[in-house]
This record gives structure tokens, sequence and C-alpha cells, in this order.
């Protein structure tokens, strides 16, 4: 079950994850560098959302959001979400995108991962 970039309505909270990528020195393979930044999109301008459901939906994204360095930095809140995940039937939707658009790096959080967890936070 798949969602493209079109189908993103005006109401929407989108979380998006961004692996940074570098050269190896060695080689020209691009790897992963175990750090990611994250997005969160909404439509401010067109969205029909009264300011209490707006702020609502704006602090469980931000909580959605937080949860990745609280899962890398803290290994009990890892293995809560790991085991709700693993008991739990979740209807993921998994976006692909079909048309490219550029954001800026406004309000960009980068996480390193290269630690305990070794990005499997």
């Amino acid at each position: 079950m798949g969602m493209t970039f079109n189908q993103i309505r005006v109401n929407d909270f989108v979380i998006v994850l961004t692996p940074v990528m570098k050269q190896e020195d060695t080689n020209k393979n691009i790897v992963w560098t175990g750090e990611v930044k994250v997005k969160l999109l909404t439509d401010l301008t067109k969205n029909t959302l009264d300011e209490s459901t707006f702020e609502n939906l704006t602090k469980i994204s931000n909580l959605m959001a937080a949860s990745i360095p609280a899962m890398h930095e803290n290994k009990i809140v890892r293995h809560i979400i790991e085991f709700y995940l693993a008991n739990n039937i979740l209807d993921l939707e998994h976006m692909n995108i079909i048309e490219h658009e550029e954001l800026d790096d406004n309000n960009v959080i980068k996480l390193t991962f290269n630690s305990d967890t070794e990005g499997n936070a």
C-alpha cells in the first residue's frame, strides 16, 4: 500500500527522514554516515484545521520525530517502541515519491547513529 507525493493533502503532517550520505575515501561508493535529517512538513497556508487541532497535531508530529533521538539515547525507550511495533499491527504506508520538490534546511534535526545501537535506534 503505497502513497505518492501528489496524494499528500493540505491537512497532512509529514515526517521526512533523509539519510546523510558520504563518499568513502578509498573508492567512489556512497555510504550512509549513520546520520539522518528529520524534517516536519505541513501546509501552513492552506490547512483548514482549527488552531487547537493544528497545535495538537504539531505536538504529536514533534513527539514522533523526538522518538528518534530518544531511542538512540535510551535503550529502554527503544525496546519499548520495538516491543510495541512487534506486538501491534500498524497500518504503515510507505510513500513512493514520484515528484521531487526541493526543500530547504530550515528546522532540520541532524542525528548521528554511530554508537552502541549502530543506527538501529
